[in-house]
């Protein structure tokens, strides 16, 4: 499977000292790769959404964190111990429904210690475990990369040739770094020629469909269709749909999923009119310390996203309270499947 897309949208420059994330608020209208060269800067790229996605999240993470070990300079092992643990922590408080940030940042301090202890024991130089660390995040890359094509995999199992998928928020390259989860399978359908249709929910009020989603599946020649969120019933009760494609945040030990909110609302949907519901997810995304999807903690972000964002003047009275969440829970029962890396489970 080919990439429609000349660049990633999170990488580590050669040298491990700079992060390079392609700024996903600006798009559709321009391509703009912003440079990163500290925690704060990256901590600020994920909470104002320049760089978003759960699995992007996590790979941009691991390799923030390594990248700010490089161009951290010290002597002292216990010195570079406390500043780790420092970032690993201003990181982790960035985007608390991200389950890949956690474990990812888990998986980079687990990778700190193992070689803090071989450096203490054998004398080895700082630099060893900095180069560790580098590889550890790039290998948490590639291996989320080698997820989403297993992913798509799958999910293609399930479409025929001009199969019509609806699709909510963004979870293709741009929330991965390539490829994707829910957009995999139709970018590999476009691929082998199955010339897939797809409607596209706007996703408000930060209007991930419009700007990222559909900017993604033009690129990549695919048929698409924006529609505002509140038409999803009348395209689903015209039998226009064959099934639809989301991607999740976290995906709680009972099956519920935290997904961006609207996801729950296209899952009732669904259900009325018989369209199958499948979430896209890698394994990774499953929280088995999360009993349920209502465990997890839902971001509330700022009014002025519901009422000044996208207007010259507000587009409601001003002092108008507004209820923000980022996210909600789509229950269980009420989705047909969840397809990781390793097949398709309900």
């Amino acid at each position: 499977m080919k990439s429609f897309f000349e660049n990633d949208a999170v990488e580590l420059t050669p040298d491990g000292k700079e992060l390079i994330i392609l700024d996903q608020t600006l798009l559709p209208n321009q391509e703009k790769y912003i440079h990163i060269t500290t925690a704060e800067q990256l901590f600020y790229a994920i909470t104002l959404l320049k760089v978003r996605g759960s699995h992007a999240i996590g790979i941009s993470a691991a390799l923030g964190l390594a990248m700010c070990m490089n161009r951290f300079e010290t002597n002292d092992l216990r010195v570079l111990e406390k500043e780790f643990l420092r970032v690993k922590k201003y990181l982790a408080i960035s985007r608390p429904s991200a389950v890949d940030l956690f474990t990812d940042l888990n998986r980079m301090e687990s990778c700190f210690y193992e070689q803090m202890s071989a450096a203490e024991e054998s004398g080895e130089a700082i630099d060893r475990i900095k180069d560790r660390l580098t590889a550890e995040a790039r290998n948490i890359k590639l291996e989320k990369i080698k997820t989403c094509l297993a992913i798509a995999e799958y999910g293609f199992g399930l479409m025929k040739p001009g199969a019509c998928i609806m699709t909510y928020c963004n979870a293709g390259h741009l929330a991965v770094s390539r490829y994707g989860t829910a957009l995999g399978p139709i970018f590999l359908a476009q691929e082998n020629g199955y010339m897939p249709k797809v409607f596209v929910c706007e996703t408000r009020p930060l209007l991930q469909g419009a700007r990222l989603t559909a900017y993604e599946l033009g690129k990549a020649g695919v048929d698409a269709t924006l529609i505002c969120d509140n038409m999803a019933s009348i395209v689903m009760s015209r039998k226009k749909v064959d099934m639809i494609f989301v991607g999740a945040d976290t995906v709680a030990a009972n099956g519920d999923v935290v997904n961006k909110v609207g996801t729950s609302g296209l899952a009732i949907l669904a259900q009325h009119y018989g369209v199958p519901f499948y979430v896209l997810c890698p394994s990774q995304t499953i929280d088995s310390n999360r009993p349920t999807g209502f465990d997890v903690k839902i971001e509330e972000r700022p009014g002025y996203e519901v009422t000044e964002m996208y207007f010259e003047k507000p587009s409601a009275p001003i002092g108008t309270k507004v209820y923000n969440p980022a996210f909600d829970v789509t229950p269980a029962s009420m989705i047909t499947g969840i397809i990781t890396e390793n097949g398709i489970s309900k």
